[in-house]
């Protein structure tokens, strides 16, 4: 009899317990989900700009790299991505050096994490590759 009386004050302590921590798990976990959205805008960026740069570098016009920019952004919110291209089309020379940089504007969607971390985060990529 007595032992059924202390299991009977332990669950409302398990019930307590949850309820403090829950809180701190789920926005634990909502700081995972919004790190690895960011981590693969990243990414994208990088290899975007990779691929951007490389197209800049055999030739391509700065119109072509704006739309295989566009093409390989897809998943991206294509109005806070910004692209520059340095030097002009015109000023490209073969030896010369081709740079890409793409801007992109991620959105956090954690309240708390936002009021931490700067909302919009910048994420940058730049490259540099030599005209062929």
């Amino acid at each position: 009899m007595l032992r059924k009386e202390r299991m009977f004050g332990r669950k409302g302590q398990s019930i307590v317990e949850t309820a403090l921590i829950l809180p701190i798990i789920i926005l634990v976990l909502a700081g995972i989900i919004d790190f690895g959205l960011m981590f693969n805008n990243y990414l994208v960026i990088i290899n975007t700009s990779r691929e951007a740069a490389r197209n800049a570098a055999v030739g391509a016009t700065d119109s072509e790299i704006a739309n295989l920019v566009a093409n390989l952004t897809t998943s991206l919110d294509s109005s806070k991505v910004s692209v520059t291209i340095y030097p002009s089309q015109a000023m490209r020379k073969k030896g010369d050096e081709v740079v890409v940089t793409i801007k992109y504007d991620n959105a956090l969607f954690t309240p708390i994490i936002s009021s931490i971390v700067p909302n919009p985060l910048p994420l940058n990529s730049k490259t540099v590759m030599r005209m062929e």
